[in-house]
């Protein structure tokens, strides 16, 4: 009974996440792919996500942009998924919010292409070897990015492992979040 009212839980708080993440305008989905040989550490994902993010918000946005709400500067939020020898191999999904109003550099903005070159020039060790990784410039590459079409599906999917991984390792903000 304790594990049937534990799952009911559980189930209750994945769905009011997804419902408080389907009514934020998200425009981007990015997936850091799995990488069996070398595989990223929750804390990396964290880090690299979170030196993106303050590089979009320079580039784009006021040097104010640390005080403003959440709604007028990028942020992200990221999803880990898969782990263990009976799932998938892990990997992230993340929401990326990107605000509507721009103010620099607004002729040149690609933001999936701005995403894509600081995660390549962005250091890199191996979690095994502690060597530097290299990301080939052939096109292969553990990041994928995409613009979000349907919202809801966009959200449903990221967080669909929320309470099937350890508590508190399901998702992350790679910022704190303004009130």
């Amino acid at each position: 009974l304790l594990v049937m009212s534990s799952s009911i839980k559980n189930r209750k708080e994945k769905t009011e996440m997804q419902k408080w993440l389907k009514d934020i305008p998200f425009s981007h989905f990015i997936t850091v792919e799995p990488t069996p040989s070398l595989p990223f550490k929750l804390d990396e994902i964290q880090q690299r996500m979170r030196q993106i993010e303050f590089s979009l918000n320079k580039r784009y946005l006021k040097s104010s942009f640390s005080k403003w709400k959440d709604e007028n500067r990028f942020w992200m939020i990221g999803f880990r998924e898969g782990g263990g020898v009976s799932h998938t191999q892990t990997h992230y999904h993340i929401l990326l919010h990107s605000p509507v109003v721009l103010h620099k550099k607004t002729r040149l903005a690609n933001i999936s292409a701005d995403l894509q070159m600081k995660w390549m020039l962005t250091p890199s060790q191996n979690p095994f070897t502690g060597k530097m990784r290299r990301f080939s410039s052939d096109g292969e590459n553990p990041l994928d990015i995409q613009q979000i079409e349907d919202i809801t599906a966009a959200t449903i999917y990221c967080s669909k492992w929320i309470n099937r991984i350890d508590e508190g390792e399901d998702f992350f903000f790679t910022t704190p979040t303004q009130h």
